[in-house]
């Protein structure tokens, strides 16, 4: 039996408990599979290193595609027990549940290619949903910190996540590519799959 924590009436501006899912397995399969496709999108783009640079690599791009969908979860269970909010911030999680089909189906489409600089127009335009899914992801990171619905490290390990893009980039800009590889790794294993793993023991939030 599960119960529905709702605004006090009391204090109206007391932060309130994320609402719990109606089935708390579905939260525990999504933090898995975040934690899984964190866990392999890291080991693979340490393996392949500098050679993502020299065109499309399968490695990385199968678990890439892993990764993609283990996001596509944890958005999932945001946006059902509105852990982002129940006012505008819920168009956040909506949106990406947009963004991310795209990134994964571009991962699909680009076993056919040897390199980027071969992806035709239509493929470079469905490209833009990886870079703006993960800057809605920093933008969804901030919605549930800032809205206090989760408690201890599960309320701030959204907005860790969504650095990823930040710091990856300016990762690559000082440091160069190795650099950037292996803060990659760092942030998916010390937040998405910290975050995912904590999803899975405690699947009520």
């Amino acid at each position: 039996m599960s119960s529905r924590i709702v605004p006090s009436n009391v204090d109206p501006h007391e932060p309130v408990v994320a609402r719990p899912s109606s089935n708390p397995a579905q939260v525990r399969i999504s933090g898995l599979l975040l934690a899984a496709g964190a866990v392999a999108w890291s080991a693979g783009t340490v393996i392949v290193g500098d050679r993502v640079q020299d065109g499309v690599q399968t490695l990385d791009t199968v678990t890439g595609m892993m990764f993609v969908a283990g996001l596509f979860a944890f958005v999932w269970t945001v946006h059902v027990t509105r852990s982002a909010g129940d006012g505008w911030t819920r168009v956040i999680p909506m949106g990406l549940m947009a963004l991310l089909p795209g990134a994964f189906v571009t991962n699909v489409l680009s076993f056919g290619y040897a390199t980027y600089d071969e992806f035709p127009l239509p493929l470079l335009i469905l490209d833009a949903c990886w870079p703006l899914s993960q800057l809605g992801m920093l933008a969804l990171g901030l919605a549930v910190a800032i809205r206090g619905r989760l408690r201890g490290a599960v309320r701030w390990l959204p907005l860790l996540a969504g650095l990823w893009f930040p710091v990856t980039v300016l990762a690559q800009t000082l440091g160069g590519s190795t650099v950037s590889v292996y803060a990659s790794a760092a942030l998916l294993l010390g937040a998405h799959a910290h975050l995912g793993l904590r999803l899975a023991v405690r699947p009520t939030l």
